[in-house]
């Protein structure tokens, strides 16, 4: 019984039963011959990122008219990451011997001093009212024996005095003219930012460079949504042109590409967009 083949042997053969050589295939699904003898040989390490292999993979079968659909499967069965191990954390231990002692005798005496420190409090509180009583009576009485002042003479009326203006002040004898006030300074409107908003349908790669900020490079999953802000412009590369949907400042823009196509360097917006 034979061994599976690998997808560098299923492509290889393919092409090898269509009379094409490496040439051929990399000129007519314009991928670069390097990476189609990497694909043959199965060298993932001299590879790109899985989304832009995958359409590789697509553009090459159509070539040789081979099942696409088997290729992505023999791709994805290699490039399969191995099972990752989880590790529990250890639970920690109570401290134990004399470590544990001394911070027992810590607590007992924060708790005394806590109680003794509450007892002082009422005491003093309950000695406040008395001395704040006492000096309460010895106001009343200092009042009540206190002669009351002699009635004040009735005002009498001053006739108005006159202010006297203000002398001019002198001129400036060092020749140097004062400066004249700072004028206003009026603050231009800042130009409105644009939106730029991105909505994945299928697994693809994206790099978004706005205008004054940094570039943004990731793969998204489909459903994920990112946002971008700039004042000018948008650099957008996209490894599946057809996995993403775009709007800009809340208009719906027009796909890049088709699924599977590598469009990049784009700039939006364009010199026809709004």
């Amino acid at each position: 019984m034979s061994a599976k083949p690998t997808l560098g042997t299923y492509l290889r053969r393919g092409r090898e039963r269509s009379g094409l050589s490496v040439e051929v295939v990399a000129a007519a699904s314009r991928i670069v011959p390097r990476l189609v003898e990497a694909l043959e040989a199965d060298r993932q390490d001299l590879l790109p990122a899985p989304v832009y292999v995958r359409g590789f993979i697509r553009a090459y079968c159509e070539q040789i008219e081979a099942d696409t659909e088997e290729a992505l499967r023999l791709y994805d069965e290699q490039a399969a990451p191995p099972p990752s191990l989880t590790v529990q954390p250890k639970t920690p231990e109570a401290p134990t011997g004399p470590a544990a002692r001394r911070w027992g005798r810590v607590a007992a005496l924060s708790a005394v001093g806590v109680v003794l420190g509450v007892a002082g409090f009422a005491l003093l509180g309950r000695r406040q009212p008395d001395a704040v009583a006492s000096r309460g009576n010895g106001a009343v009485a200092t009042a009540s024996t206190r002669p009351a002042p002699p009635p004040a003479p009735p005002a009498q009326s001053q006739p108005p005095v006159a202010v006297p203006a203000p002398a001019p002040a002198a001129p400036s004898t060092s020749g140097i003219a004062p400066a004249p006030p700072a004028a206003p300074v009026s603050s231009a409107p800042k130009p409105a930012d644009r939106v730029l908003v991105m909505r994945a349908t299928d697994t693809t790669w994206i790099r978004v460079q706005p205008d004054g900020a940094p570039a943004t490079e990731e793969t998204l999953a489909p459903g994920a949504v990112r946002e971008w802000r700039t004042s000018g412009r948008f650099q957008v590369t996209l490894g599946n042109a057809g996995g993403v949907e775009l709007e800009l400042d809340g208009r719906a823009l027009p796909a890049l590409g088709t699924a599977g196509q590598v469009v990049k360097d784009a700039i939006l917006p364009g010199e026809s967009s709004p």
